[in-house]
């Protein structure tokens, strides 16, 4: 009978990244760094004598989109000098010290520490970086530890383990473009303008938009916000920041020139491209040359494109409320001129009740969009991309797909006794009262306005879970997974 020989924990989005400012949450995702602390403590503990003990985190360990730059932008979507960059990392290490240490500890213990980047950390690819996070783990010839930052995916038996921004059009990263950098820095060459990277989407909507609205609204980054079900929230919050949205839009639409030609295979273009001499045109740093086809046409306006789909009929309903339109007898005017209308934190604070009510049904039906986001039951997989590609990657070869990426716990059937995973996060989430998205109008409106008034005080706290998940992985004797099993971690109660 086969027998146990490794243990393999999974856990990703730890999100480290960010001054602390209490009492609130700064910019900080992650505000639970002692619970990752106490969990790499207690695998730390395990016995070398016993099944071999492996920890994978599985993308977004650090955070670089929250880190402020001290001179130029004070956000930027990615830092491209490695130096800064280091610097920026030695700044997350030194406010969470004990972390680094228990992963140091962890290491020297003799276990076996696996790191694959994620869309929030692709400065960690950069040489020196890696150097400086090899530094702060202590890594030296005994070590045991792997990163993999080139896009693949690492695996264990019959299990697949990779982030999965490799399928939201948002988030695509261009690997290949990332790759050059490292080659010409590794000789210590400048980096051409023609080569200079170009992040994804979600990281422009991050440092463009989330960041700067983060000021007045606290919340928005606890959405998971770099996709496009955000928007209708941030402009419904903020109608001043619609012109930079619609810069965003247009990025969004760019990438959607990242095609998948099957459900797990991002098209020529995509994170996957190689081959700038292609007769498909010039792969370059300008994302809209990334596809082997045209783009779609630009009309109607990148913007209300993206509202479109993402509202569907709402959509016209929800540029009227939100105050985005001109009225009917400013029709043929300059809409950006609309882009001074007082957003929510304003009105608040100006006890201006009329034009509050006035706004909250677009708030509303922002809200209700991001519902098909915010889903928490672990048994279904809303976002079909997921969904789709775990099914196109399970089959002869592997039985368990894991992602992280979306910060949502899943543990999915796909039939056939295939499973998908997801790992989840260990930074906050937001969950909003279920009777503001399917209550009655009245019950809708009433929570609304609680939800509101906590807008105005800055304080979430009723809406704001913690869920630490896991998904162990048991591997016996014959290289295979006998058990796949998504965990709870209560601090201070449980043990992995």
């Amino acid at each position: 009978m086969p027998t146990l020989t490794r243990q393999t924990y999974i856990i990703s989005d730890l999100h480290l990244g960010g001054v602390y400012q209490p009492p609130g949450r700064g910019f900080r995702l992650c505000t639970h760094a002692d619970a990752l602390v106490e969990f790499v403590a207690l695998l730390t503990e395990k016995p070398t004598t016993g099944p071999a003990i492996e920890l994978i985190i599985n993308g977004d360990t650090v955070d670089f989109l929250a880190e402020q730059n001290v001179t130029g932008e004070k956000w930027t979507p990615f830092t491209a000098d490695q130096t800064v960059a280091a610097q920026k990392l030695d700044d997350i290490a030194g406010r969470d010290r004990g972390f680094f240490a228990a992963l140091k500890a962890f290491l020297a213990k003799g276990h076996r520490l696996v790191i694959l980047l994620g869309n929030h950390d692709l400065e960690l690819c950069f040489p020196l970086v890696r150097a400086r996070l090899e530094a702060l783990l202590g890594v030296d010839g005994h070590s045991d530890f792997q990163f993999i930052y080139d896009g693949e995916a690492y695996v264990v038996g019959n299990a697949l383990i990779e982030h999965g921004n490799r399928y939201d059009q948002f988030n695509v990263v261009d690997y290949d473009a990332l790759r050059r950098i490292r080659s010409l820095l590794s000789r210590h060459q400048k980096v051409p303008e023609k080569y200079e990277f170009n992040p994804p989407a979600g990281s422009k909507m991050v440092s463009e938009v989330i960041n700067p609205i983060k000021e007045n609204y606290r919340f928005v980054d606890l959405l998971k916000p770099e996709s496009g079900a955000v928007v209708p929230l941030l402009l419904a919050l903020e109608p001043k920041y619609k012109a930079i949205i619609t810069r965003v839009a247009t990025h969004a639409l760019q990438s959607t020139q990242h095609r998948m030609e099957k459900p797990a295979l991002p098209g020529f273009g995509g994170d996957i491209h190689s081959n700038p001499g292609d007769d498909n045109g010039d792969f370059g740093s300008d994302i809209s040359t990334f596809s082997s086809r045209p783009a779609p046409a630009a009309t109607p306006a990148p913007l209300e494109q993206l509202l479109s789909g993402v509202l569907g009929s709402q959509a016209a309903a929800f540029e009227r409320q939100a105050q985005l339109a001109p009225p009917d007898d400013a029709i043929g005017s300059d809409i950006s001129t609309f882009d001074t209308v007082v957003g929510f934190a304003g009105l608040l604070l100006s006890g201006n009740s009329a034009t509050l009510q006035q706004r909250l049904p677009a708030l509303l039906i922002a809200m209700r969009a991001l519902k098909h986001d915010l889903s928490f039951d672990p048994k279904t997989e809303g976002a079909a991309e997921y969904r789709t590609a775990a099914v196109e990657l399970t089959g002869d070869q592997f039985k368990y797909v894991v992602f992280g990426h979306t910060h949502q716990p899943k543990d999915v059937d796909l039939g056939n006794g295939a499973r998908y995973l997801n790992t989840g996060t260990w930074a906050d989430v937001l969950r909003f009262p279920d009777d503001i998205f399917g209550g009655d109008q009245k019950t809708s409106a009433t929570r609304l306005l609680e939800f509101a008034e906590c807008m105005k005080q800055g304080d979430f706290s009723r809406w704001t879970l913690f869920r630490p998940t896991y998904v162990r992985l048991d591997v016996d004797s014959t290289g295979q997974v006998a058990t796949a099993q998504l965990c709870d971690y209560k601090p201070g109660e449980s043990r992995p």
